[in-house]
């Protein structure tokens, strides 16, 4: 049995992708494939009843492998941030024994187990017995490495050190949301060096529109928001968020006159299509009248409505993140073809073994 680490240089890289994609190749390949994640982090303030819950990454991994095992035992420690730096001493190790209980659990009768770490590698450094770099070491595990490409050196920096302070156990990297403009540069500059310096596999995965992009229903459960109407267009594609009326024309126009509205703009299949309406979240907890109501199911758009007023859901709006759910297979498809267009890429679940 082996371990594969999936390790995040911050910044929201793309870790939780990168590691369904993985767990869906291995399962591929027709590997009994286990998960852990030794920590998951509850927030520090206000959080959505799912993130409160339990950490979405356990509950999404638990059910793309079909895994029987409980979530207490697959995510065996919950902390928050400020407490997860200062675990050391006893307390450190009562934690470290709960987890390898928890990894000795989860990986009987595995032929892989992958262990999920928290959003920041760096995070902690030595100082906390729970940080990642620590973990790694301990369960002996090869390290998929996915990092936010921003600048040359920052990524050099962070991925080259890393793996000198790892002992080399760094050997996959996904350069993750890469400008387009700028991926013939990152492949025959970056990624060259990268393999020069000894890393057995770098890949570039360029931004892309469908992979950032939220759904009606993932939106609405972030507001704590109610689909009123078109329930059947809930996995509608959403790119962007707005309160202006410009995009209100046509049979939208009734619209203009409900003032407490965010508008959400669709994905389109093409670039060059124009922007149109996804959804409409209506704020302030009062409901439409009949003809609001009937004018979006017209036209196929879905009303949500919102308790909170159009400030304080434009505030949340802008700190969403979208959370992957087992319904969006289809970005974790579309992850893994973006991997295979790089052709020097090919490899990367190779080289984690």
């Amino acid at each position: 049995m082996r371990s594969i680490f999936i390790g995040s240089t911050g910044n929201q890289p793309g870790q939780t992708i990168a590691a369904w994609a993985l767990a869906a190749r291995l399962k591929e390949e027709g590997l009994n494939v286990g998960f852990l994640k030794p920590y998951g982090l509850l927030p520090n303030g206000e959080a959505s009843s799912r993130e409160a819950t339990c950490d979405p990454d356990v509950l999404l991994l638990r059910e793309v492998l079909g895994l029987a095992e409980e979530r207490q035992t697959l995510c065996p420690v919950m902390l928050t941030e400020n407490l997860l730096s200062g675990v050391s001493g006893d307390k450190g190790e009562e934690l470290l024994k709960r987890i390898d209980e928890a990894f000795q659990e989860v990986s009987r009768g595995k032929d892989v187990v992958l262990i999920m770490g928290g959003k920041e590698i760096f995070f902690g450094g030595e100082l906390s017995l729970l940080s990642d770099s620590v973990l790694v070491k301990r369960f002996d595990a090869s390290v998929l490495l996915v990092d936010r490409y921003q600048r040359d050196n920052t990524t050099l920096y962070s991925i080259l050190s890393l793996n000198s302070f790892l002992e080399g156990r760094v050997k996959t990297v996904i350069l993750n949301h890469v400008p387009p403009d700028r991926m013939d540069h990152v492949k025959t500059r970056v990624i060259t060096f990268l393999r020069e310096k000894g890393l057995r596999c770098a890949g570039a995965v360029p931004e892309d529109p469908l992979l950032s992009a939220f759904t009606v229903a993932g939106l609405a459960e972030w507001v704590n928001g109610r689909i009123l109407c078109c329930p059947e267009e809930a996995d509608r594609l959403i790119v962007s968020f707005t309160i202006g009326s410009k995009f209100l024309e046509g049979p939208f126009s009734i619209f203009k006159q409900v003032y407490n509205k965010i508008v959400l703009i669709r994905l389109e299949k093409d670039e060059t299509e124009k922007k149109t309406v996804g959804g409409i979240l209506l704020t302030g907890g009062k409901p439409p009248g009949e003809i609001i109501l009937r004018k979006a199911c017209e036209q196929n758009v879905p009303i949500v409505l919102v308790p909170t007023d159009t400030f304080q859901t434009m505030e949340r709006l802008e700190k969403a993140r979208p959370f992957l759910a087992l319904r969006d297979e289809f970005k974790m498809r579309h992850f893994l073809s973006l991997i295979d267009q790089d052709r020097e890429a090919r490899n990367w679940v190779e080289s984690l073994r």
